[in-house]
């Protein structure tokens, strides 16, 4: 699928803030945009704040000193420091002050999930969207042995955490779409 060249732009200038982060996330990103913009196709879901969010969320990761996967500290300075940088790359390309702050705005509470707060994916479709593709990839080719590098699992047991996870209870697919999509990468991994 071609991404189209207001988001390649986007991630252009997040590319090297991912460069300086976390080893999966460019992996991650490109992944992310490619069934960002298939989801948007199928559920009509607005490309110009889901994209934008796809590209930036984790920019924040770059800032993030000894990064540990499990400290919820460090989880929240990613995403208010990943908000700024949103800000910043997205008003240098000259968009609307409402999208900048709407996607900032997402790239500030995307991991609040962590935090113990799952309403807000229920009350946004476009982040519970959002939600539903960045756990996803816990399920693709190259997301599932990263994440279970991350964890110390063997394949049995990322599998029965991925398939069992809370989220698929907390944080239920947005879209019929999304839902297939994790479907699929689950039995792939199969």
């Amino acid at each position: 699928m071609k991404l189209e060249t207001k988001y390649l732009q986007i991630w252009n200038l997040a590319r090297p803030y991912y460069e300086k982060g976390r080893p999966m996330d460019i992996d991650h990103i490109e992944w992310m945009m490619n069934d960002a913009t298939l989801l948007c196709e199928k559920e009509d879901l607005d490309s110009d704040l889901l994209l934008p969010l796809v590209i930036l969320h984790d920019v924040g990761y770059s800032l993030v000193p000894d990064y540990k996967h499990f400290n919820l500290d460090l989880r929240r300075l990613h995403m208010s420091e990943g908000a700024k940088i949103a800000e910043s790359i997205l008003t240098e390309l000259g968009y609307e002050k409402d999208v900048v702050e709407k996607v900032s705005y997402f790239v500030s509470v995307h991991d609040n999930w962590a935090l113990g707060d799952n309403e807000i994916f229920k009350k946004e479709k476009l982040l519970g969207s959002f939600n539903d593709l960045d756990f996803m990839w816990m399920a693709t080719p190259k997301g599932f042995p990263a994440v279970m590098k991350i964890l110390n699992k063997n394949v049995n047991e990322m599998m029965d955490f991925v398939s069992n996870n809370e989220k698929l209870i907390d944080r239920p697919f947005v879209t019929t779409t999304a839902r297939k999509l994790f479907e699929d990468y689950i039995s792939d991994r199969l």
